[in-house]
């Protein structure tokens, strides 16, 4: 089933939630009236915890009825478009939707040095190697976190991020937890957002209903139990930046008339692929694509993807209009379209628009506060 993102209700919403609790002013888009309704009881600490690939076919498929998690799920809520880390994680982390960042996805194509960037890893999509001697992406498309639009109204330590990739160096599910719990002893008032790379990374290597990946949503579930029993004063959410569903690979080697058409390889991602057409050759190369893909994709002109704010909304970054090409081919099916073959093929794959990966859900918690004497 073919599922839009809602911006109104979605990942962006959370964010959106947590700035105007903590006094940012300036924020566009619509808060999650689920999540302010919980935050009307002023607690202590704010705690959003989003791991990777947490979508809610995966907690409904492996975990029970009485499970913590599930026992406390509120409500499913929309991703952003694509759904991918890249552009999710930058929505939940920055208060912007993707149109707002440019952070459309793991690839994009930058004019400056004429190639395919990784924009997380700052490599060449091509080869690995690093793209430049400087961060392209945070060079032409940088943006403000959400913890600097908080931290300049609320003072420092007012909002904290807890990562592999943060100052807190993160290691493993326990880990996060127990950096959590010591971080919310702190007196201030205050957000803190974790981010964790499982199950998504287990479902691409093995599969949205592997045994490795029920094995990562179980310690997700233990863990975060088990940190909750020992907090107080603390509101804590749970979600996902997307879900996943398991996928075909197609790759565009195999098709050399496709790809004799384009400037340069495709962008974004394989199942959000942005394409530069030779000039001239855009009918040819919509009909041989709907040919080929048809029944896998939603081949989009970039101006009908703009016009139907598939990005979301917002005033539209220069970058992000420039990082669309001719067409976008968007994922209705369980088809990926890669470049070429790689060492490691992706089982469990997302960025499309299948129900399983544009729907993540709104988990909370509630930790009583400290009687006073």
């Amino acid at each position: 089933m073919i599922t839009y993102p809602n911006y109104d209700r979605s990942i962006l919403s959370i964010a959106s939630s947590v700035l105007n609790h903590f006094g940012v002013k300036d924020c566009q888009h619509k808060t999650l009236p689920e999540f302010d309704k919980l935050l009307e009881k002023d607690y202590k600490n704010i705690i959003v915890m989003l791991f990777d690939g947490l979508g809610v076919s995966a907690i409904n498929e492996h975990l029970n009825e009485n499970d913590f998690l599930r026992k406390h799920f509120v409500c499913p809520i929309s991703s952003v478009f694509p759904s991918t880390t890249v552009a999710a994680t930058t929505a939940i982390e920055s208060g912007y939707s993707p149109v707002e960042t440019a952070w459309l996805g793991w690839d994009l194509y930058f004019d400056e040095i004429g190639e395919n960037v990784a924009v997380f890893r700052n490599a060449l999509q091509k080869n690995g190697k690093p793209a430049a001697n400087y961060n392209v992406a945070w060079k032409y498309i940088p943006y403000k976190r959400i913890f600097e639009r908080i931290e300049e109204i609320n003072g420092k330590g007012s909002a904290i991020y807890v990562s592999p990739f943060s100052k807190h160096h993160i290691k493993s599910v326990p880990h996060i937890c127990k950096t959590v719990k010591r971080l919310s002893r702190r007196r201030k008032k205050k957000y803190i957002y974790t981010y964790w790379h499982q199950p998504d990374t287990a479902m691409h290597r093995y599969g949205v209903k592997s045994e490795q990946a029920h094995e990562q949503i179980l310690l997700i579930n233990s863990e975060v139990e088990k940190l909750c029993g020992k907090l107080q004063n603390s509101l804590i959410i749970i979600t996902a930046d997307h879900g996943l569903c398991d996928g075909v690979n197609e790759y565009l080697e195999d098709y050399p008339k496709l790809s004799a058409m384009l400037k340069h390889p495709p962008s974004i991602e394989p199942r959000a692929l942005s394409f530069f057409v030779k000039d001239g050759m855009k009918d040819d190369f919509k009909n041989e694509f709907n040919k080929l893909f048809g029944d896998d994709f939603r081949l989009m002109t970039k101006e009908e993807v703009f016009a139907n704010n598939l990005f979301g909304f917002g005033k539209t970054h220069a970058r992000a209009y420039d990082f669309v090409g001719d067409f976008l081919a968007v994922a209705t099916g369980d088809k990926s379209l890669f470049i070429e073959r790689e060492e490691r093929e992706f089982v469990g794959v997302h960025a499309g628009l299948t129900e399983d990966e544009m729907t993540v859900p709104f988990i909370a918690i509630e930790t009583k506060k400290r009687c006073k004497k």
